[in-house]
């Protein structure tokens, strides 16, 4: 039951890395060099050079033997005399040519697995690392992020680069090794075919891999808006049921999926008539070279068996060209996927600033303040010129009307968003000169936002564990469930504390889920305790035992800062902080507000926008 921090798990994947403090809510590179993206293929193949090496071996066997079948082939039709001792040692050129190939097989598919999972740990770490990014919804909900669906596709694409790579040694050497054969078995039918072949194969092929390329960009951007959509849709399943919006919710996936058609189609119509021409002139080819020998045989240049022997080999080379044909926009599919996977992983990564300090050892609990800061999403802003002052160990709500920037408040102190201007301070420090993640490790935090927590956990012991600094013991386990009065109905489940809790929590009611999320934040025990409306979903009784638990003087208590439109917990906290028009308007213990029958704390108690709970 061990809780790590993304950047935990980072290091451990990639420990050669260090990290660093950007400054403002960083966005995802669009467009990296496609060579950083080759560097980062490269660094996880690197693992794999000897599996890679010995299946490059077993296909050099295999394409050797594969080269000598004219030979056998040959020799058996010119020498019926030598009998049984001929076909004796093709088979076992064959035989040894079948164990070289399934020598490859196992060696290239393996190999091929285990980069995509290497690859799907870089990038789910590297994922779990982005910051949230401003967004024109004044809500500030973050922008879509790449789907699940899409980061698997993108991986598998990559994964099959080994496949790709493995065809592309094997075309490369059925192209080499059967101009050699052809040339040495006829060289007048050779040089009369092979350079219009080979030019018009590798000019092909060029052009195929630029047009793939465009082409795959454009088809994942597609695919990757319609799966965030249906994503969305089916998560929140009970939305689109009761406002009657099925049909018209899978027309409009349908309209995102026929897009994705459409460049997919227009891409297959290019393929379509590169494979019509290259058809037609490779049997057109043929057909010529037919003609030419069976005048060669008729003149006695060439006999019967030299002429099999010419046209087995010319195969190779046919097959070899049509293939790397076919290859190159495969490949520059898979590079292409690479380098927007990779783009992820180098969002993901920062350096540690020699401007980045951490707090060493700080005292629990924290003071913290608010100097006239601003912040404004894109087309709103939100906070103008809100300050704000805790004492180390002090409890303060925020109050205010829905919208006013209570949560907005909360998440600057998270760090998912920077300051306009203004400053934010931690124990005397600049909130933006301290290390990223060391600042969370002295917030412990319930969900900002949606107000429904998720829970993270197979069972309600690991889903409150999460939340811990280190390995967490079952007994800091029951003491921070009973501070958030979750032990009594988790003692009276059959299972306890090993009930599962279901995906993010699914198996549990929402007033459980309210409980475990916050039994998962007190259990940090950090200096510094955000609260955004835990007891929306409480009963009175349960609200006030919890504004108790968690309110109550104590030597250890954080300072608690809590968005709140519940008057338990507002009557409970030390001091109020009343905001409207994104600053504090009025400041006080709640019971000097409520005296003040004109002041914003009193007029909002009028507008019954403060609940018992």
């Amino acid at each position: 039951m061990t809780a790590q921090c993304p950047k935990t798990l980072v290091l451990r994947l990639w420990p050669e890395l260090t990290w660093t403090h950007v400054g403002g809510g960083e966005r995802r590179p669009q467009h990296r060099p496609m060579h950083e993206a080759d560097a980062w293929l490269l660094r996880h193949l690197w693992p794999e050079l000897a599996p890679l090496t010995l299946g490059a071996g077993a296909l050099a066997v295999a394409s050797f033997v594969n080269f000598r079948t004219g030979a056998q082939l040959k020799q058996a039709i010119e020498s019926a005399e030598e009998g049984r001792s001929s076909a004796a040692r093709s088979l076992l050129l064959f035989g040894l040519g079948a164990l070289a190939g399934c020598v490859r097989t196992i060696s290239f598919d393996s190999t091929s697995e285990r980069l995509r999972a290497s690859m799907a740990v870089e990038v789910f770490a590297a994922r779990l690392l982005e910051e949230p990014q401003v967004s024109s919804d004044a809500s500030g909900a973050s922008q879509n992020k790449a789907s699940v669906a899409s980061m698997e596709s993108d991986v598998a694409l990559c994964a099959d680069f080994i496949l790709k790579l493995q065809n592309l040694v094997r075309y490369a050497s059925s192209i080499v090794g059967g101009t050699v054969t052809m040339f040495r078995a006829s060289w007048k039918l050779s040089a009369a075919v092979w350079p219009l072949l080979v030019t018009g194969a590798l000019h092909g092929a060029r052009a195929g891999a630029k047009r793939s390329a465009k082409s795959a960009e454009a088809l994942a951007a597609t695919r990757e808006e319609a799966s965030a959509f249906a994503e969305e849709r089916l998560q929140h399943l009970d939305l689109v049921r009761w406002f009657c919006r099925a049909e018209e919710e899978a027309q409009q996936f349908g309209k995102l999926c026929d897009a994705s058609v459409a460049i997919a189609s227009r891409s297959a119509r290019v393929r379509g008539a590169s494979h019509l021409v290259l058809d037609w002139a490779a049997k057109s080819v043929l057909l010529g070279l037919a003609s030419l020998g069976s005048q060669l045989v008729a003149r006695g240049e060439l006999t019967a068996g030299e002429l099999t022997s010419y046209f087995f080999h010319a195969s190779f080379l046919g097959l070899g060209l049509y293939g790397l044909v076919g290859l190159m926009p495969e490949v520059a599919v898979g590079r292409a996927a690479a380098r927007r996977l990779e783009s992820v992983v180098a969002a993901g990564r920062r350096k540690e600033a020699a401007d980045s300090p951490s707090l060493s050892k700080p005292p629990a609990p924290l003071p913290l303040s608010f100097e006239d800061v601003h912040f404004r999403y894109s087309e709103a802003e939100v906070l103008s010129g809100f300050s704000l002052q805790l004492a180390a160990g002090e409890t303060c709500a925020l109050v205010g009307l829905s919208g006013c920037g209570k949560t907005s408040a909360l998440r600057l102190l998270l760090r998912d968003f920077e300051t306009s201007s203004g400053k934010i301070t931690l124990g005397g420090q600049l909130l933006q000169m301290l290390d990223l993640a060391h600042v969370r490790t002295l917030i412990s935090v319930f969900p900002v936002a949606p107000q429904t927590p998720a829970l993270l956990g197979t069972s309600v012991a690991s889903a409150i564990a999460f939340g811990a600094s280190g390995e967490a013991s079952k007994e800091q386990i029951e003491a921070a469930s009973k501070a958030a009065s979750a032990h009594d109905f988790v003692k009276c489940r059959p299972q306890g504390y090993e009930t599962p809790v279901g995906r993010g929590g699914e198996l549990m009611s929402g007033g459980e889920r309210q409980r475990l999320a916050l039994a998962r934040a007190l259990i940090r025990e950090a200096p510094i305790l955000l609260l955004d409306e835990p007891t929306s979903g409480l009963d009175a009784a349960t609200a006030s035992a919890l504004a108790q638990a968690v309110l109550s003087p104590r030597p250890s208590r954080p300072t608690t800062l809590i968005a709140t439109h519940s008057l338990a917990l507002i009557r409970s906290c030390e001091t109020v902080a009343v905001v409207s028009g994104g600053r504090v308007v009025q400041r006080g213990s709640f019971s000097e507000l409520i005296t003040d029958s004109s002041g914003h704390l009193a007029q909002i108690m009028r507008s019954g926008e403060l609940e018992e709970t």
